[in-house]
């Protein structure tokens, strides 16, 4: 009975420590883009866990992995326009030795794009980043989203 008490007051701690750390949480939708014929806004946003931050798609080379944002190889769409994001925050990095732009919280990316032949309906992107804290980095991360658009409410 002792083993087993020992055991259970064991688990929280197996759990937290099995739990990865710096987590970013994204969403996706698509709406027209007013005022441009066929041209469909894929909105990205991005929440960041607290203490980490994820590098912004304008940092330079030479150091982190810059944000990139892509639409999936052999998908029916197209860009029409440079993707636009939330303004970074800058900060000379000593590891790096050099000015790095980075999201801490959260951020968005307004992704403008274009339908080719045979789309259907969500716009499927690729985020790649890396994400660090003020003491450890991460190995960069791809993860895949569909913008779809969202159904108008009654």
């Amino acid at each position: 009975m002792k083993k087993f008490v020992l055991l259970l007051s064991l688990l929280p701690v197996a759990t937290v420590l099995a739990q990865a750390p710096g987590t970013v949480q994204w969403d996706a939708s698509a709406q027209p883009a007013p005022g441009r014929d066929g041209v469909v806004i894929a909105n990205v946003t991005a929440k960041i866990e607290k203490g980490w931050h994820v590098y912004a798609q304008t940092q330079s080379p030479g150091g982190p992995i810059p944000l990139r944002v892509a639409i999936e190889s052999g998908a029916p769409y197209e860009l029409a326009g440079a993707i636009t994001a939330t303004k970074p925050l800058t900060h000379h990095d000593s590891s790096f030795d050099l000015d790095t732009q980075f999201y801490t919280e959260s951020f968005f990316l307004k992704v403008p794009v274009k339908a080719t032949a045979g789309a259907q309906p969500g716009i499927p992107l690729t985020v790649r980043f890396q994400m660090c804290s003020d003491t450890t980095c991460m190995p960069s991360k791809t993860v895949h989203l569909l913008a779809t658009q969202k159904s108008p409410t009654a």
